[in-house]
């Protein structure tokens, strides 16, 4: 170790500020496809697998102001009086599962639908708080030849893998999208082409991308609030978040982060 090393070593840091563990599962958005015979196999083995992290708090991709409505419908489940044969999203099928599995008799909600503020008014529509058709007509009239100069491999790539993630079992696609490989290609999308838009203008580009980084952000504070001292908490959300939050958590003391990938591999 040279000086300089030793010289950094002896800065004093904030880990031993962290009072909860969190772990973040991306999982894509069920729809009716995960409700065959072997797709659902498929999930009830990924529940087994993921057991083996003793998550205390299971947290899923609802806003707060769910949490009656789900925690009444998980206790007629508990009860054996919801059935989840036609309840296709991930929050019954990963999230209610789960939980059950491990004992809770509550679940927990902490996503916030931010709201599209500044720049990005300019391209909301009465149908739409932000029409994207609109922003890529500006961008087209604005920037063209630069804010799509990877149109053509984020086009391909994300086709090509689209094809490949979807030959996937349930329990094989969602453990791919917690690989270090996808989540780089996920951080990487949302900086291709959105942020490049009204540079120096109207700068709704990089608006659009702190949007989405506010609502990050917004789920992160959101758990601030119930993690209690010695928990775990398992966050079960879109694996586009995952990426951000990864990197929020890690940032923050009152966490140490687990790797979803570690028990999916």
């Amino acid at each position: 170790m040279t000086p300089l090393e030793e010289a950094a070593h002896s800065l004093k840091n904030y880990d031993s500020l962290a009072i909860a563990e969190v772990m973040v599962l991306g999982t894509f958005h069920f729809g009716r496809e995960v409700l065959g015979e072997e797709e659902q196999a498929s999930i009830k083995a990924l529940v087994e697998q993921l057991t083996a992290y003793p998550a205390t708090k299971i947290v899923l991709e609802w806003e707060p102001h769910r949490m009656e409505e789900v925690n009444k419908a998980y206790q007629l489940y508990l009860k054996d009086s919801l059935d989840l044969s036609d309840k296709n999203n991930e929050v019954y099928q990963l999230g209610f599962r789960l939980a059950r599995e491990m004992g809770h008799d509550s679940l927990y909600l902490f996503d916030d639908q931010t709201e599209h503020i500044g720049s990005l008014e300019e391209f909301s529509t009465e149908d739409d708080p932000f029409s994207f058709d609109l922003f890529l007509q500006y961008a087209e009239e604005q920037d063209a030849g630069f804010y799509d100069k990877f149109m053509e491999p984020l086009q391909s790539n994300f086709s090509s893998n689209q094809k490949f993630l979807k030959d996937q079992s349930p329990k094989d696609h969602i453990a791919i999208l917690n690989s270090p490989e996808k989540q780089k290609i996920n951080a990487q999308r949302m900086h291709m082409l959105e942020l490049r838009v009204g540079i120096q203008k109207n700068w709704v580009g990089p608006d659009w991308l702190g949007r989405w980084y506010r609502r990050n952000l917004r789920m992160l504070a959101n758990t601030l609030k119930l993690a209690k001292t010695g928990d775990r908490l398992l966050i079960i959300v879109g694996d586009n978040h995952k990426w951000a939050l990864d990197q929020m958590y890690e940032a923050t003391p009152d966490f140490n982060l687990v790797s979803s990938w570690k028990y999916l591999k």
